[in-house]
């Protein structure tokens, strides 16, 4: 591991605050507890990563099971469900396949993950900030 720093405890301490208050902003800013959950959040920002980084905003559902590497598809099923029945996820037919589903990411949940993110970013800047 190489440019790892022995870092002071009170730096520790200031690192693990700012991940505290990282994962209670996920909970403000998705409105509900349901979805404080690790595998959540890779879903919801690998799928903004993907959606940003292409010109396609769907996906299949096959897809996005392998978002989430830390659970069974099984469980990751079971999620995806439960964003779709919240209204975070849009479930839709396929118009070249009606056996096929897509699934993009409503315009609230991409709001809210930005949001997030611009939160995650100035926090983070205003700690490298005060490390200075």
């Amino acid at each position: 591991m190489t440019g790892l720093y022995k870092q002071s405890n009170a730096r520790r301490r200031q690192f693990v605050q700012l991940l505290t208050d990282l994962d209670e902003y996920w909970i403000e800013v998705l409105g509900n507890k349901l979805f404080h959950d690790l595998n959540y959040y890779d879903l919801f920002t690998q799928m903004w990563l993907k959606i940003n980084s292409s010109e396609d905003d769907t996906f299949r559902k096959s897809e996005l099971y392998k978002l989430m590497p830390h659970i069974s598809q099984r469980t990751a099923i079971k999620y995806i469900q439960t964003a779709i029945d919240h209204g975070l996820l849009i479930e839709r037919m396929a118009p070249h396949d009606q056996r096929s589903r897509q699934i993009t990411m409503s315009t609230d949940l991409k709001r809210k993950i930005e949001l997030f993110l611009d939160h995650s970013i100035s926090m983070l800047q205003e700690a490298s900030w005060k490390a200075g």
